[in-house]
């Protein structure tokens, strides 16, 4: 099976204990109505030794949070990578609200999205693609509806790991039954035995000693289209860039 690679754009106010959890954020966050971002230096760093990666790598897609855009700086390195013919951009929301931690709410999660999309697209052009990411991988099955009332085409939200069950209010079968009910195509992410192989699972202490392994095995072949055929999902942060000195790269196959 090909793998299709896809990186998020959280900068450290997106991190769960800072921003858009009911219980675990330090800083409150009422609705998903954010404007003002301006980016830390840690991820304007992680972003040029990201660019300087990806600039002779392979197809990657950037699953963008809207609110990113409000910041030039950022934004004029999300333009040098909008003239690279293997960068697609999706959506990760507008301001990282986890949804599924809050109680359901389609009417702000639809005008989320509707916002979002709006947005994005204007920027990417025609390296933009309908497809969504949850912020911090919280997703629930009312999501679903709106997702494709809004004209996205495929959710990449689902950590199929008994671990994160509580995030998806269930379990993730219930997620994958919702998008597949609504026409909408799901793609999950790889795990091992253990537990996550995506994201945080990449330094995160037992997982990453499976993980890394995991994404070698299945990164020999990569394509840049999960909608037309089955894919295996291998997804990172930005941010993953500026470790190691900003020579940090992810563990992917030699041989692809």
């Amino acid at each position: 099976m090909s793998a299709w690679l896809s990186v998020d754009s959280d900068d450290l106010i997106h991190l769960p204990s800072c921003r858009g959890h009911p219980h675990r954020s330090s800083i409150p966050m009422p609705t998903w109505k954010t404007d003002g971002y301006v980016a830390s230096e840690e991820l304007l760093e992680a972003t040029e030794a990201f660019i300087q990666w990806v600039e002779n790598g392979p197809e990657v897609t950037i699953f963008l949070i809207a609110e990113q855009l409000d910041c030039p700086e950022f934004t004029k390195r999300m333009q040098r990578l909008l003239q690279l013919p293997n960068i697609l951009f999706a959506c990760h929301g507008w301001g990282h609200r986890c949804w599924s931690a809050w109680p359901e709410n389609t009417t702000e999660f639809s005008e989320m999205l509707i916002a979002s999309r709006n947005r994005i697209s204007a920027f990417a052009g025609d390296s933009w693609r309908p497809w969504f990411r949850a912020p911090g991988g919280y997703i629930a099955p009312w999501m679903a509806a709106s997702l494709a009332g809004a004209g996205f085409r495929l959710d990449s939200s689902v950590n199929p790991s008994r671990w994160v069950i509580r995030k998806m209010r269930g379990h993730w079968s219930q997620v994958m039954q919702s998008m597949e009910q609504c026409g909408v195509i799901e793609r999950p992410w790889l795990t091992t035995i253990i537990g996550p192989a995506c994201g945080p699972a990449l330094r995160l202490y037992p997982f990453r000693l499976l993980a890394i392994g995991a994404w070698k095995r299945h990164s020999k072949q990569i394509v840049n289209d999960p909608e037309s055929s089955e894919v295996t999902t291998l997804y990172w942060h930005i941010l993953d860039h500026g470790r190691k000195s900003g020579r940090w790269t992810p563990p992917l196959s030699k041989s692809r």
